[in-house]
């Protein structure tokens, strides 16, 4: 059921887009395949040491700050299984208020498996995750079924909804899982102040310091029902990019900015 949603729907899924990419990631996308092509003992090492640097700073970070949360679920006490959707931006602050909160959920987490995506897989099984690897429109369905897999077993599963870009632009892979297994979508929302912005990368992902705040909102969850033509595709896409952006600005205003 999920190939046919994907296949009916114009609109990409979230494994992998290349056009939000900008200069600087499509940059560090050439070295880290180049490395792991003619250096790959070497790669693997430095991937695993970069993981290993990120997770002490996330654990840091998470043990100093002040974490926040409000909306229809306080975090983590989310509904098992769901789909959580939120912004690829709000990933590091997502990450970080799960160091800080872990649930007791099973949570099954999306990585890319460009080289990139090895780093970022190693960190997020250190905190915690579920790591499911997939890339490639081309197979998209079948990472999903993997995911639903997941769900069938109890977890919770993380998607972002704008997946490799462009940002803060809905995706259909969060509404398509959520609809071929029945359970809840979640929307999420998750940020940080102060915060290191990468303002060059194509999310501006924001992460979070020491001592500081983060804030993570929980919307209503939501039945996707049968996404069965272009029309519901597209009115349920409406509707997460709406429920995200309000999501969004009552996490600026916890945080007061």
């Amino acid at each position: 059921m999920i190939k046919r949603i994907l296949s009916t729907s114009s609109v990409q899924s979230p494994v992998k887009k290349q056009s939000g990419r900008n200069l600087l990631t499509r940059s560090l996308d050439w070295f880290f395949a180049t490395a792991q092509y003619y250096l790959p003992q070497l790669y693997k090492i430095g991937a695993a040491f970069f993981a290993f640097i990120v997770f002490l700073y996330a654990r840091l970070v998470a043990l100093t700050v002040c974490l926040v949360s409000g909306g229809h679920f306080r975090w983590p006490d989310i509904p098992a299984p769901c789909v959580l959707a939120l912004w690829h931006g709000d990933a590091p602050s997502f990450l970080v208020a799960f160091a800080k909160r872990r649930s007791a959920r099973e949570m099954a987490i999306l990585i890319s498996c460009d080289p990139r995506g090895d780093f970022l897989a190693l960190l997020c099984r250190l905190l915690g995750f579920t790591v499911v690897r997939g890339g490639g429109t081309d197979h998209s369905w079948e990472v999903l079924i993997d995911l639903a897999h997941k769900i069938e077993q109890g977890a919770c599963v993380i998607l972002t909804a704008d997946g490799g870009g462009s940002a803060h632009v809905v995706k259909v892979g969060a509404l398509a899982l959520a609809s071929a297994t029945r359970v809840p979508l979640v929307p999420l929302s998750a940020n940080c102040h102060p915060a290191i912005v990468e303002r060059r990368k194509w999310d501006a992902a924001r992460n979070p310091v020491s001592f500081g705040k983060v804030a993570v909102v929980c919307g209503k969850p939501r039945a996707i029902e049968s996404l069965s033509d272009l029309e519901t595709i597209e009115e349920n896409c409406r509707y997460l990019q709406s429920a995200l952006e309000e999501l969004s600005r009552e996490t600026r205003e916890i945080l007061g900015h």
